[in-house]
């Protein structure tokens, strides 16, 4: 089949405090089939316009007219195109991701498979962790409250952020910890916020409570301080929702001493690229759990990662989103009442078994976020802004 148009298709949603937006890519081919991708940046393409023009300027004249039969060595094209001109990381990367999803899912839908079958499944259901918001947001109760539903779904997995004021959170945290099921397990994310002797702090106190891993507790770009910091903590130190492609895992891997990696395969370079990182965490003996924090298209493509992967039985649910992906989504549902067991059913229609809604564009207009800063109250630095 040959490709005939590749159109991004940036949206905003409302929920909760502020507005989150995300980056659609819609490829048509000359058969008559759709494939969707989607890419993240990890808290939801707050920049789609930006991801929507290296799409339309850089990668669709690269794409329309050209004939796919396999994905990889499109995508190759791609990297090889664009990496002098755009790199290898950031929203390059993103806007390939979004693209290698969407040729996945035309690959498997004309093969008459769904994703997962098409690359080789493993399981048809994956176990979700509860991802929720961060502990200065209300006291314990308040955060019990919020994962409630969750755990009445089978959940047994759950993680909260801290912030900040990392004295008081860590107070409301031990004070979580006892109103929670003893088996539930939790983990803890720094959201890029710390210095090395903070974080330390940090460390100690969450091994303490028990919990299974610390995410991004240091700035991603200060990798002497996070090797040091994984050379002291007794609780194993998570990244990857910011590295782009295997050989950006491979250094972290090797250099900066992470035992659980995060890829996103609309993150990092799609479902083949966070694949080929799953593989080289298993040789580090490192723990593979998808990051997630996108709409419905990205939801899939990670439940086709995990499918295919072995080493992969777990992913991030960030539920807050659920109104979203029913909003933009069509096919296949992934809200809470989704959820059996603790895990959500891998989509097993053809492609990735969901699609966009075809209102979407009109429906929730692309918002530029001006001064607005993802993930902080009334457009200021008011997190990730390190110790207090």
């Amino acid at each position: 089949m040959k490709i005939t148009a590749v159109t991004p298709i940036p949206a905003s949603v409302q929920l909760g405090r502020l507005p989150m937006s995300f980056c659609f890519v819609r490829v048509e081919t000359d058969e008559g089939l759709v494939g969707f991708g989607e890419a993240c940046d990890s808290f939801g393409a707050t920049y789609a316009g930006v991801i929507a023009e290296i799409v339309t300027q850089a990668l669709s004249p690269l794409l329309v007219g050209r004939e796919l039969v396999a994905v990889e060595p499109v995508v190759e094209l791609l990297k090889l195109s664009t990496r002098r001109r755009l790199g290898d990381k950031g929203v390059a990367a993103q806007a390939r991701s979004a693209v290698e999803i969407a040729l996945t899912d035309l690959v498997a839908q004309a093969a008459g498979r769904s994703v997962s079958e098409h690359l080789g499944q493993v399981r048809d259901r994956v176990d979700v962790y509860a991802s929720s918001t961060f502990l200065d947001e209300g006291p314990a109760p308040f955060h019990a409250d919020l994962l409630a539903p969750l755990l009445e779904r089978g959940v047994r997995l759950a993680k909260v952020r801290i912030g900040p004021e990392w004295q008081q959170d860590l107070r409301t945290l031990a004070e979580l910890r006892g109103l929670l099921p003893d088996d539930l397990e939790l983990m803890i994310d720094g959201s890029d916020t710390f210095t090395l002797p903070t974080a330390v702090q940090i460390a100690e106190r969450l091994g303490d409570l028990g919990v299974r891993w610390f995410e991004e507790p240091i700035p991603q770009a200060n990798r002497a301080g996070i090797a040091a910091l994984a050379a002291k903590s007794t609780v194993p130190i998570a990244y990857g929702e910011h590295l782009y492609g295997r050989e950006d895992f491979l250094d972290a891997l090797a250099h900066d001493g992470i035992s659980v990696v995060q890829p996103d395969a609309s993150t990092s370079g799609g479902i083949a690229e966070a694949r080929a990182v799953a593989g080289l965490a298993a040789y580090y003996g490192a723990r593979v759990v998808p990051h997630i924090c996108a709409g419905p298209i990205a939801l899939a493509a990670n439940l086709a990662l995990a499918a295919t992967v072995h080493t992969i039985n777990l992913i991030e649910y960030p539920f807050f989103l659920a109104p979203a992906w029913d909003a933009l989504g069509a096919g296949e549902k992934f809200g809470i009442q989704a959820i059996e067991n603790g895990s959500l059913p891998v989509p097993s229609g053809p492609g990735l078994g969901v699609s966009l809604a075809d209102d979407v564009a009109t429906r929730f207009p692309y918002q530029l976020p001006g001064a607005r800063i993802s993930g902080t109250v009334a457009g200021v630095l008011d997190r990730f802004v390190g110790d207090r």
